[in-house]
């Protein structure tokens, strides 16, 4: 379903360009996407998409009486977060979606503001998003003919779901390898590439679950001013958000444990380094201190004029480092 942006323009499509703050498709009663010089009163409903990172595109949203004022202050607040109301007929808020793969990084999450009535659906993003470009894109070709505005939300949420899940399949992949080293004998290095993927897992799952909560909340609170279809859609979003919420806290868990268990290992071999450095500075000790007290530049040390001095002392401090070495090895091994 992802089509190149950069291709050309699609069939009765306006390609955006880079000076566009807003961009305008009309669509008759079957959902087919007609011309752009239609008129607006010839069209079933119109999909107005906004660049609310230009200033023209926020001027001309405040000056748009046809707006009800909450639907615009949604629109125009500096912050970006989740929610979703429904208020006089219009389905508003500020979602989750992944960045688009071409204008930046597509692990990444943007926002997608949205308000739709029965004739109209608003978007708007500061950076290109993914789900949205997918939609618009088999708009273009065919593949999806939405008959209403709640049809063309309930095929962006949708996209963005699965677009979330593959890449919950992919981190699930990379957990699965990472696994299968930490398990075998080949697990050095594994911690590089676990903390990246906790990271996009905890990101995924914390958006999943403000939507997921967002949705639960929009059905109980507003549930008897919910028009039927509009209620149903809302449901079954909610279902498969908590699908995937699901599938999100068992990654989550999976990569908790597997860090632990990594942890684990680290620490246990931590301990062996630790181990060997305690006995070579348990053994070394007496030498370096019989070479300390012979080394003393005074008079009166023993074995002095002795032609085997040396050797005498040498022999003394290996033996006594022998002793050492045995009873460390000897205490070691009945602590194991």
């Amino acid at each position: 379903m992802v089509d190149n942006p950069t291709s050309d323009p699609l069939p009765n499509f306006k390609k955006p360009q880079d000076g566009d703050f807003v961009i305008t498709h009309r669509f008759d009663a079957d959902g087919q996407l007609l011309q752009q010089d239609v008129l607006p009163s010839d069209a079933a409903w119109m999909w107005k998409s906004y660049a609310l990172a230009d200033a023209r595109a926020r001027r001309s949203l405040e000056t748009d009486e046809s707006l009800p004022e909450m639907v615009r202050e949604a629109f125009l607040t500096s912050g970006d977060q989740c929610q979703i109301s429904y208020e006089d007929g219009w389905l508003f808020g500020e979602l989750p979606d992944l960045q688009h793969e071409h204008y930046g990084d597509p692990r990444e999450l943007g926002y997608f503001r949205f308000a739709f009535s029965d004739r109209v659906f608003i978007s708007g993003r500061r950076h290109p998003l993914q789900s949205v470009d997918d939609v618009r894109q088999s708009i273009g070709r065919g593949k999806i003919r939405p008959v209403a505005p709640i049809a063309l939300f309930n095929a962006i949420f949708r996209r963005f779901l699965e677009l979330l899940k593959a890449e919950i399949a992919k981190l699930s992949e990379t957990l699965d390898s990472i696994e299968d080293h930490i398990v075998g004998d080949s697990w050095q290095g594994e911690r590089e590439r676990l903390v990246p993927v906790r990271r996009q897992i905890v990101v995924f799952h914390r958006y999943l679950t403000a939507a997921t909560s967002l949705f639960r909340h929009i059905d109980h609170a507003d549930r008897r001013a919910l028009p039927e279809d509009l209620d149903d859609l809302i449901e079954g979003l909610s279902r498969r958000a908590e699908t995937l919420h699901a599938e999100g806290d068992q990654l989550q868990q999976r990569a908790r444990l597997l860090q632990d268990e990594l942890m684990a290992k680290l620490t246990d071999q931590s301990n062996q380094f630790l181990y060997v450095l305690s006995v070579m500075t348990a053994v070394l000790l007496p030498s370096t201190v019989i070479s300390g007290l012979f080394g003393m530049n005074t008079g009166g040390l023993p074995l002095a004029g002795s032609v085997h001095g040396f050797w005498i002392v040498a022999f003394v401090a290996l033996a006594i480092s022998a002793v050492v070495y045995l009873v460390v090895r000897r205490i070691g091994g009945s602590r194991n």
